[in-house]
């Protein structure tokens, strides 16, 4: 790492991040940016012919980027190229809450995710019966936040497989790498903490289908949860950037970075077919922090939660070559621990991000 740029108020100001670089241009130009969360790729795509001037349009402008970010348009085109969806039951109103065919328990998901992320800290809301749902749809109705009553699809963590892909200038892959996720954080509606290669290839074409629909170019992971009560897989999310686990690929011989930056910076495309490594990616902290508080609750057992560590691995922080970062990180994690010991609403807020709620067995 060269340099580091804080911006605090990122969120808030949708100008911080390309006035930052804008006034960086001179010296960054011909720098490939790429987002690594949903806000960042917002503000990219929003941006787009401001930024290009200065920097490879590595980000399609917002009217492609748009029906990824904003969930019930991406599941209209979806459902109209046959893929299946979770049920919804309408936008997240008091009137919709109050529709008799509700059948429970259901999630209330917001439409712009990023949005939802920075005011409740969290991805979703789970109501179990109408009362839960009523309050939090007041909730995000207060905030000003669109958001989807939808199906709960059951089913563990080690249901959700990712098909990700590279898509070139011509909507061809460039490489393509599926994997499941066995853990989450949070449980059952987090990001992966724990994920194995498959070499499942009957995603691919849905995902090619929907990523070509939307005119979609770059790095972009579909995920799709297997649903047991009909043995469909039903498209959850497409995060059209560097994702968490990304190390995986990386250790599978796929690395999307290099792809984009050889595509739009070296104007050399090239290919990458992964390789026969068979293992996990394991984001060790947040594993271990997650299996002390929820071991009960997960319907796992202690050889469950040890098998990844006896398989071919790869970590997504810790290295024996670098272990600062992942001292930086434990460090971050004790100090929490510190505030939540003397604040009972650090104790509150980081329990609500943790713990949106278990679906009944």
């Amino acid at each position: 790492m060269d340099e580091r740029h804080w911006l605090p108020q990122v969120h808030s100001d949708e100008e911080a991040l390309p006035d930052l670089l804008e006034r960086l241009a001179d010296r960054w130009v011909g720098r490939l940016v790429l987002p690594t969360n949903d806000h960042a790729l917002a503000t990219l795509a929003r941006h787009h012919d401001r930024l290009a001037r200065a920097y490879p349009p590595v980000v399609p402008p917002w009217e492609v980027t748009g029906p990824l970010l904003v969930k019930d348009r991406l599941y209209a085109v979806a459902e109209r190229l046959g893929i299946d969806v979770p049920r919804s039951y309408g936008p997240a109103t008091r009137r919709s809450a109050e529709a008799p065919d509700i059948a429970f328990p259901v999630l209330v998901k917001p439409v712009e995710s990023h949005l939802f992320h920075e005011r409740f800290r969290r991805k979703l809301f789970v109501a179990a019966d109408r009362g839960e749902l009523l309050e939090a749809v007041d909730r995000v109705v207060a905030a000003g936040i669109m958001a989807e009553i939808l199906d709960l699809i059951p089913g563990p963590d080690s249901a959700c497989h990712n098909y990700t892909v590279y898509l070139d200038a011509r909507a061809e892959p460039l490489a393509e790498f599926p994997f499941r996720k066995l853990r989450k954080s949070p449980p059952f509606y987090g990001v992966a903490r724990v994920a194995e290669t498959t070499g499942k290839l009957d995603l691919r074409e849905r995902t090619l289908d929907l990523l070509r629909a939307l005119g979609w170019r770059g790095i972009a992971s579909a995920e799709y949860k297997l649903d047991p009560r009909d043995g469909r897989y039903r498209l959850m999310d497409v995060n059209a950037r560097c994702y968490l686990a990304h190390a995986l690929a990386l250790r599978c011989g796929v690395n999307y970075p290099l792809l984009a930056w050889r595509e739009h910076v070296a104007g050399a495309p090239l290919r990458m077919r992964p390789n026969d490594w068979r293992g996990v990616w394991i984001h060790e902290q947040s594993d271990i922090l997650y299996m002390l508080r929820f071991h009960g609750r997960e319907g796992l057992g202690v050889a469950d939660y040890v098998a990844p560590y006896r398989r071919p691995k790869t970590f997504a922080v810790w290295s024996r070559q670098d272990p600062r970062p992942a001292l930086v990180e434990w460090a971050a994690a004790f100090a929490t621990a510190r505030r939540m010991l003397r604040s009972a609403a650090e104790r509150e807020e980081v329990r609500q991000r943790v713990q949106p709620g278990f679906p009944e067995a």
